[in-house]
């Protein structure tokens, strides 16, 4: 990949080399001797590059003020208010800020990395004459404050006053949107349940519903993940880099931030859904629990535009925001990961949400149907649908049965059968598959969990299925698009009264290789189900609290879990695939325990062992 202009640009300040466009030419100045002629071959070779990117950097004006809260804290903010011909805008202009987790700005290479940097997708918003604004959380950045825990009320509470400054400002025309993905795109939804008079639309992108169902799903403790995120923003709040005001006190705010929460520390001791927090005497799984804002934000009516994709961390999360609010609604699901998406396309569906709800543009957002997704593997030109709802009407459930092997497919623990129920032919016969738990499978490093934390999304399952017990489907005669929620049922008995449960949904290609589509996972003494507060779909719902745990028994017991939803074609002359192990090496905390496990997965009329896929017609 080569280098990006803003890397090279840094790298050339470090120099102190300094660039500038001047009329569509390309001048320089440097000390004697730096630009040899290999560089000045390179400054050549991307000219209209650097040239584009430099006039681009004069598309606003950058000043960065401290805002008050009501408690006195002041949070650092970056206000970028949009040039025309060079010449700040002087008529009100719709605001749209992000309450940043990462910091807003920092210092680089000896120059200043922005928001605009990182995304420059907002540079759209700019052009298209919105003023953008990007604000420090308190405790995080340049901001003042402690962190007692992640998703502080207070923290809502401080976008509710933010919100509210941008409002009065003499360049605002007082109608404000937000924006931000992850973290901030969270913030985006506390921040509407505090009701801003002023808040006229968000725009949450990767937006986690339920705490406790993300850290621990199924009972089982996303380790990795919280240990290298709980590292990142400990760094991120502490050590120098981070670009302050001229009137900062670094020193006070560096203090601040040292005394913030230890992030997996805290998770670690939370086992369960009930579990209080010894150092702040709250249960944070229900105090700080974004769900638990269901009911404000939907009073609040602040329009919503859902974003996010098929492999990102909070998929799932997504469908259940959507589906749980009243308020004006639009969800969009691309081809994405977490860290990976399309700037143009979210480019797009910003503009489109905040013309409509900021400057009252009839641009028909409203008049589309409000489900719009992505299917993966689908015929060129109908990658991208459109549905009523949410899962779309039109998918029916197809039942796959386990049943004995081989298939010759892969040199697994069993290579099993994987069959459609389609009543034509024998169901499978009754029987069970051991394996002896392999505590050195794993998804790998680059997993959609990974890729949370910004470790990269790339996945081959082909060595961890021969690791595995699975179930491989003929070959098959005609595409078959899978929409919406796929839920196993596995039938299981261990030599341990508990175990975890890895199960992932793949397409075989013709060569053989494994390649990930969605997975579920479960412990077997969180398998008891119980009635959710919220709309969950009709999709299996485990309470997680300490009196709901209970030991695997003697004799088989049914673990229900639903995969992450996905819309994928799978192509004819492929497979499918149902894998299961009980470790995920790199992604989550599995207790090895001795002497090793061996589970048993049951299959047959009594114990039928199985996956219910929504299967859609094709286009």
């Amino acid at each position: 990949m080569s280098e990006s202009v803003v890397d090279l640009l840094l790298s050339l300040r470090a120099q102190g080399i300094a660039l500038w466009a001047e009329h569509g030419k390309l001048r320089f100045d440097a000390p004697a001797g730096a630009v040899t002629p290999a560089l000045r071959e390179k400054l050549l070779a991307r000219k209209a590059e650097i040239v584009a990117f430099l006039a681009e950097a004069d598309l606003a004006e950058r000043s960065t003020v401290r805002i008050t809260m009501t408690d006195g804290v002041r949070l650092a903010a970056d206000l970028y208010r949009p040039k025309r011909e060079g010449v700040v805008v002087q008529e009100p202009l719709p605001v749209v800020w992000c309450h940043e987790r990462y910091r807003r700005a920092e210092h680089v290479s000896g120059g200043v990395l922005t928001k605009l940097d990182s995304q420059p997708w907002l540079r759209e918003l700019l052009r298209n004459g919105y003023v953008v604004g990007v604000v420090d959380v308190r405790g995080g950045g340049a901001s003042e404050g402690t962190r007692p825990v992640e998703f502080d009320p207070q923290e809502a509470r401080d976008a509710h006053t933010v919100t509210e400054w941008l409002a009065e400002q003499p360049w605002s025309t007082g109608r404000v949107g937000m924006f931000g993905m992850s973290y901030s795109g969270i913030s985006q939804l506390l921040a509407a349940g505090t009701a801003p008079p002023h808040l006229a639309a968000i725009v949450p992108q990767m937006a986690m519903f339920d705490l406790y169902a993300f850290l621990r799903p199924g009972g089982v403790f996303r380790d990795d993940f919280a240990r290298n995120w709980g590292e990142t923003v400990r760094r991120l709040d502490t050590e120098a880099g981070a670009a302050h005001s001229k009137d900062a006190d670094v020193a006070g705010v560096v203090a601040g931030h040292r005394l913030n929460a230890r992030v997996f520390e805290q998770a670690a001791t939370l086992r369960f859904r009930d579990s209080t927090d010894e150092a702040t005497g709250i249960t944070p799984y229900e105090h700080v629990n974004p769900a638990a804002a269901l009911a404000d934000i939907s009073a609040s009516g602040v329009p919503v535009c859902h974003l996010t994709g098929w492999y990102d961390i909070w998929v799932r999360d997504t469908t259940l925001w959507y589906r749980n609010l009243a308020n004006p609604q639009r969800l969009v699901i691309g081809p994405w990961s977490h860290n990976k998406w399309s700037d143009e396309d979210i480019a797009r569906e910003h503009l489109r949400w905040y013309d409509h709800w900021l400057k009252g543009v009839d641009n028909g957002v409203m008049d589309e149907r409000p489900v719009r997704y992505f299917t993966m593997s689908a015929p060129p030109g109908t990658e991208w649908r459109t549905a009523s709802h949410w899962p779309p009407p039109h998918v029916r459930p197809r039942t796959f049965h386990f049943h004995e092997g081989p298939t010759g497919t892969v040199p697994s623990a069993n290579d099993g059968l994987l069959l459609a129920d389609d009543g034509t032919g024998p169901g499978p016969a009754d029987g069970a598959d051991a394996y002896e738990v392999d505590y050195s499978a794993t998804t790998g490093t680059t997993s959609r969990w990974s890729d949370g934390y910004g470790a990269g999304f790339r996945y081959d399952l082909t060595a961890n299925d021969r690791k595995a017990l699975t179930y491989t489907s003929p070959v098959l005669t005609e595409d078959l698009e899978v929409t919406g929620h796929p839920l196993v049922h596995l039938w299981v008995t261990s030599t341990h009264p508990d175990g975890e449960f890895f199960v992932y949904l793949e397409e075989v290609d013709e060569k053989g290789d494994s390649h990930y589509v969605s997975e579920a996972v479960i412990r077997a003494s969180h398998r008891g189900l119980d009635t959710p507060l919220h709309d969950a779909m009709g999709l299996p719902y485990h309470p997680g609290t300490a009196d709901s745990v209970a030991p695997l028994p003697g004799e088989p017991v049914e673990l229900v879990a639903d995969m992450h939803p996905t819309s994928n074609v799978f192509a004819a002359g492929r497979r499918l695939r149902i894998s299961v192990t009980c470790c995920d090496r790199d992604n989550a905390q599995v207790p090895q325990r001795d002497p090793v496990p061996v589970v048993r997965v049951h299959r047959g009329p009594g114990h039928p062992s199985r996956v219910v896929l929504p299967t859609a017609p094709q286009v």
